[in-house]
C-alpha cells in the first residue's frame, strides 16, 4: 500500500482535475496525504489547470507542495470543495470531519482570467438600497459558484499555507463548519473585479481560530456574516435540530488592506440568527500612503439596511472584544443596529484617519471603550467632509472623535481618550446619548467636546 498519493500516479487520465481528484479519492480510500507537488508530469509544467472542482473526503489530507493551481476558463467551479457541501449541509448526519489543505513554499491558488458573472447580476436593488428582485445570468443560480475554497459541514478543518491571486469572488468560504483553524494566509486581489473577500465565516460556524492573515482584498478581509440557512430548504425539525450561530470565534494578527471601500473585520447578522464571543486582536491596517481608496472601516459590526431579513433585537450581537487595532481608515470602527456586552480596548488611529467610531442607528447596552487614541500625526482628511454612501446610510458632516446617528445608549462607558486635529467635537451627533467618560484629552484647540443632544 503506497504511504502517500500524488496526482503524477493518476498521469494516464486526460485531464488535470482528473488527476488530483483520483489522488484524493485513492488517498482517502486508504488514509494516506496527497501531495499535489509543482511538476506535472502530464504537461511537463509547473501548473495545474484545472476545469471541475476537487471534492475532500473525511480524513482527506492534501498537501500542496509549491505548486501553481489555476482555474480553466469559462469555468464556474472552486479550487477546493468538500462532499457535504452539495448535499444538506446543515444536518448533523450529513458532517464530514478531519480535512487538512496545507500549502508549503509559494502555493498559489489562481484564479485565472474571470468568468464574467458578478454578484451584482444576481440580485436586484433600487437607488435607495432597497431589495427589488432576483436574476439568474447565464442560467446560474447563485454567484457561490465563484467562491475559491468553499467547505460546507466539516468539523475539525484546518487551512494553511496558501496565497490567493486574480480572485474570481471570495476566496474562502465556510458554512455550519466547526473546529476550524484558518492561518498563514495571503490575499493579493488586484482589483479587477468587484467582491474579492478573503475568509467569509458563515451560518452555523462556530470554534475557528483565524491568525496570520496578510495582504490585499477586493472587499473585506475578515466576514463573520449570519443571515440563516437557505430560506425554504429546511423543515423546522432540522432548524431546531442545528446551530444556526456564530458563536466563538478567534481572529488575530491580521495586515491588510483593501483596494475597494469595505472593511479589514466585518460582522453582521439578521432575521435572529446571532453572533456572538468574538474576540479580535492585533489588526493592522497597512494601506499604502498615497492609494486612492482606503478601508471604510478597520473594524465595522452590524449595518442598518435590513439585506431582505429584519434587523437585529439587543442581544443578538453580543460579546465582541476588540483590542490593538491601528487604522488610518475612513471609520476607525462602524457599528450599527445593536450591540451589547462589548469592548473596544487600544484602537489607535493615524496618518489622516477619519471618524474614530460611527454609531449609526444603534441600539447599545453595556459596551465599553478604553485607549481610544489618534495619534500626533493623525489630522482628518479635508476630502472626507461630504462623504455619503446610501446604501449604507453614512454620511459625513463633520469629523468627530465619537458620531452618534440615531442612536440609544445603556451604560455605555467611554475612558483614556485622545482626540484628532481638526475634529469639530470629541462626542457629536445627533442623538441623546448618555456616556459615563473619565480622561479625555483634546488635542485641537477648536475642538469642542460635546455636541448637544450628547450628554456626558
Amino acid at each position: 500500500m503506497k504511504c502517500v498519493y500524488t496526482p503524477n500516479d493518476f498521469k494516464h487520465l486526460a485531464s488535470d482535475a482528473a488527476m488530483i481528484q483520483a489522488a484524493v479519492d485513492a488517498a482517502a480510500e486508504a488514509s494516506v496525504s496527497v501531495v499535489i507537488p509543482r511538476f506535472n508530469e502530464r504537461t511537463e509544467k509547473p501548473l495545474w489547470e484545472i476545469d471541475q472542482s476537487i471534492i475532500l473526503h473525511t480524513g482527506s489530507d492534501v498537501q500542496l507542495d509549491n505548486c501553481h493551481i489555476r482555474l480553466a476558463d469559462d469555468t464556474f467551479i472552486h479550487f477546493f470543495s468538500n462532499d457535504a457541501a452539495y448535499g444538506k449541509y446543515w444536518r448533523a448526519d450529513e458532517r464530514q470531519y478531519d480535512i487538512t489543505l496545507a500549502g508549503r513554499g509559494n502555493v498559489l491558488l489562481d484564479g485565472g482570467n474571470h468568468n464574467g458573472i458578478f454578484e451584482k447580476d444576481f440580485t436586484i436593488y433600487d437607488e435607495n438600497g432597497n431589495f427589488v428582485g432576483r436574476a439568474n445570468p447565464r442560467g446560474i443560480a447563485n454567484i457561490s459558484v465563484n467562491r475559491g475554497i468553499n467547505f460546507r459541514n466539516v468539523e475539525r478543518i484546518a487551512v494553511s499555507g496558501l496565497r490567493f491571486i486574480n480572485q474570481r469572488y471570495w476566496a474562502m468560504n465556510f458554512e455550519f463548519c466547526a473546529e476550524g483553524h484558518l492561518f498563514d494566509i495571503t490575499f493579493d486581489a488586484p482589483a479587477n473585479v468587484p467582491n474579492q473577500d478573503g475568509i467569509d465565516i458563515r451560518t452555523g460556524c462556530h470554534n475557528f481560530l483565524i491568525e496570520n492573515i496578510f495582504g490585499r482584498t477586493g472587499d473585506d478581509t475578515v466576514a463573520l456574516t449570519n443571515f440563516g440557512p437557505p430560506r425554504g430548504q429546511l423543515t423546522e425539525e432540522e432548524l431546531a435540530a442545528c446551530d444556526p450561530d456564530i458563536h466563538d470565534i478567534i481572529i488575530k494578527n491580521i495586515r491588510g488592506y483593501l483596494t475597494d471601500e469595505c472593511d479589514i473585520i466585518r460582522i453582521l447578522n439578521r432575521g435572529g440568527f446571532k453572533v456572538y464571543n468574538v474576540q479580535i486582536a492585533n489588526v493592522m491596517d497597512i494601506t499604502p500612503h498615497g492609494q486612492r481608496g482606503r478601508a471604510l472601516a478597520a473594524i465595522r459590526i452590524g449595518d442598518i439596511c435590513d439585506y431582505q431579513f429584519r434587523l437585529g433585537k439587543v442581544g443578538e450581537t453580543r460579546n465582541i472584544t476588540v483590542r490593538d487595532v491601528l487604522t488610518h481608515s475612513r471609520f476607525g470602527m462602524y457599528i450599527a443596529d445593536t450591540l451589547a456586552d462589548s469592548v473596544f480596548e487600544n484602537i489607535q488611529l493615524t496618518d489622516g484617519a477619519g471618524v474614530g467610531i460611527y454609531f449609526n442607528g444603534c441600539t447599545l447596552r453595556n459596551v465599553y471603550i478604553d485607549k481610544f487614541m489618534y495619534n500626533g500625526e493623525a489630522v482628518a482628511r479635508e476630502d472626507d467632509i461630504g462623504y455619503e454612501e446610501k446604501f449604507h446610510r453614512v454620511k459625513i458632516d463633520a469629523i468627530n472623535t465619537f458620531h452618534f446617528n440615531n442612536c440609544t445608549a445603556e451604560n455605555l462607558n467611554v475612558s483614556n481618550v485622545i482626540s484628532g486635529k481638526g475634529h469639530a467635537y470629541v462626542f457629536g451627533g445627533n442623538s441623546p446619548v448618555k456616556i459615563k467618560v473619565s480622561n479625555v484629552v483634546v488635542s485641537d484647540e477648536n475642538t469642542k467636546l460635546t455636541e448637544a443632544p450628547v450628554l456626558l
